[in-house]
This record gives C-alpha cells, sequence and structure tokens, in this order.
C-alpha cells in the first residue's frame, strides 16, 4: 500500500513521522509497526525521543519514502510505503520542479493520502486560505484520475494544542476550506475521508488516527480484490467441471494437454490459496473499526 502525506511547510509532517512511528511501535490496541531498515528505526526512534523532549527536528528539504510493515499481535498484516513530500513542491510549478511533477505522479498512484494543514496558521493568517485550496485542488485532480479504486482520505489538523477546542465553530472554520473537497469524497463510494485533530509534541494527541484510518482502508481492500479474485478462480473451476468428461480425461491424455477435470483443480486451488491470504485479514480488520468509531468522517 502507498500513502502520500503532503502539507505545507511547517505543517508538522517531519514530526507526525516520528512521533506516529514511536507510538506505533510502542503498540496499540494489539497493533504495532515495524521497519526493516534499521537505519529508520534508530532515526525515527531518535527524533520522537527528541520531539518528547521538546527538541523539533528541522523541516524536510525533500521528498523522503519510508517502508513499513503493519502488524496485529505480533504478525505481519499489511506492508505499506509512506511517502513525505516538502511544503515547497506544493507551490512549485511541475515544468519547474522534478519534486512537483513527481508529487503529482504520487497522488494519482496513491492508494492512501494524509492532508495535514496547520491549524493554528489556517485560523490566524488570514491568507492561508488560498494554500489550502490550492491543495485542495491537487487532491481532487488526483482523485478524480483515479477511477472507482477505494481510497482512504484524511485531513489533520496538526498544532490542536495550540486552539481553544471548546470555542463555537471552530471545526466548521477549520474545515471551510476543504468543503468542496469533503462534498465531493463524500457522494463516492469509493472514497472513504476523515477528519483529525493532531498533536506533535511532547504530549502527541491522536498521532495514531491518520495511519490507522489510512491502513484500515488498505487491509479492506486488499480484502475485496481477494475476494474477487477467489470468485473469478471458482467460476473458472466451474466452467471447468462442466466440460470435464471421460473423453476428455482420455483425448486430454493422448494429446498430453490439460484435461478440463486438471483446470478445475488448478483454478481450485488457486482459490483456496487466496482464500488463506484473505482470512488472516478478518480480525485486523473488525478490530481497527471498532478503535475508529469515535473518529469523524465523511
Amino acid at each position: 500500500m502507498d500513502i502520500v502525506m503532503l502539507g505545507h511547510s511547517a505543517a508538522g509532517k517531519t514530526t507526525y513521522v516520528s512521533l506516529m512511528y514511536a507510538a506505533m511501535r510502542d503498540g496499540i490496541q494489539g497493533f504495532s509497526l515495524r521497519t526493516d531498515d534499521v537505519l529508520v528505526h534508530g532515526a525515527l526512534t531518535s527524533a520522537a525521543e527528541a520531539v518528547l523532549r521538546g527538541r523539533y527536528p528541522n523541516m524536510s528539504s525533500r521528498r523522503q519514502v519510508f517502508d513499513f510493515i503493519l502488524q496485529y499481535q505480533g504478525r505481519d498484516v499489511l506492508p505499506f510505503r509512506w511517502r513525505d513530500y516538502r511544503g515547497g513542491a506544493l507551490t512549485e510549478r511541475q515544468a519547474d520542479s522534478e519534486q512537483a511533477g513527481q508529487l503529482q505522479q504520487d497522488l494519482v498512484a496513491a492508494q492512501g493520502i494524509v492532508v495535514f494543514v496547520d491549524a493554528h496558521r489556517l485560523l490566524t493568517d488570514g491568507g492561508s486560505d488560498r494554500h489550502m485550496r490550492r491543495m485542495t485542488v491537487l487532491v481532487q485532480r488526483a482523485l478524480e484520475a483515479r477511477g472507482d479504486q477505494l481510497t482512504p482520505l484524511v485531513i489533520a489538523f496538526t498544532k490542536s494544542d495550540l486552539l481553544d477546542l471548546d470555542r463555537s465553530g471552530l471545526l466548521e472554520r477549520l474545515v471551510e476550506p476543504f468543503d468542496g473537497l469533503i462534498e465531493g469524497v463524500a457522494r463516492t463510494q469509493h472514497l472513504r475521508g476523515a477528519l483529525a485533530l493532531v498533536a506533535c509534541g511532547p504530549e502527541p494527541v491522536n498521532v495514531a488516527v491518520p495511519v490507522l484510518w489510512s491502513l484500515h482502508h488498505g487491509i479492506v481492500g486488499r480484502g475485496l480484490a481477494l475476494h474477487t479474485s477467489i470468485e473469478e478462480s471458482l467460476a473458472s473451476a466451474r466452467r471447468a467441471a462442466a466440460n470435464d468428461t471421460p473423453w476428455d480425461r482420455i483425448s486430454s491424455w493422448w494429446k498430453e494437454e490439460d484435461s478440463w477435470a486438471e483446470i478445475r483443480a488448478r483454478h481450485e486451488r488457486a482459490a483456496q490459496a487466496e482464500y488463506q491470504l484473505l482470512e488472516p485479514l478478518f480480525e485486523p480488520a473488525e478490530r481497527l473499526e471498532g478503535l475508529l468509531q469515535d473518529v469523524l468522517w465523511f
């Protein structure tokens, strides 16, 4: 699964990755993350420990890609790739910036999108709405180019610890620049959107929500694809069985080619193998659905 994270400079993306990894590495309700890259593990762990002590990392100056594996109760469930773009890639012209062009390509191909928004800046900087709307245009174009593939989308409002969360109409003000995107996603069956108020600091808040929302739908999408493949294999087995006759078995033996009986058995074995991949996804998918039931979705 490929997940693209994007947002303007200083939105907290770099800090988020380290805190998210640290939280998921320690485990949440049986779910955890691991990486086979010891250098990535060490760098993210050190960065998270620094943030928890109040020292924040420098803003990312380049595109970064992290390979992780979601585990449930110690068993590998879903490998995924997390792509992080520097904020400048959002404002640069594709014709002039390799990263801007790569961002658009990755958005179209992504199986999950996480949009990071500096909530404090959005509420206090009168010009930030324009930047937010530019970001939504990029996301909308990418989603429209994808067809009907199941795709999770998360809008994560960072620095929520700087806000008065009891303020009337706060959430409505935050989501206003994204109304068109939210309405478009809500009208579809294959796009699943969520909102998260996140704090990436010494006292992290909701850092697991964006990644778990994305991975839940990644698991569901994987399950749907396997189910479709199983049904196709079984249908092929049934068609082969309808052509299976004693004469076909004899003639196929004589011609040294597969009989319809052998073809049927091959499709049945394929269906069984695919079911063995599908069955382990049921429990983590149901568990994640329960964990995410209080998330604001659209």
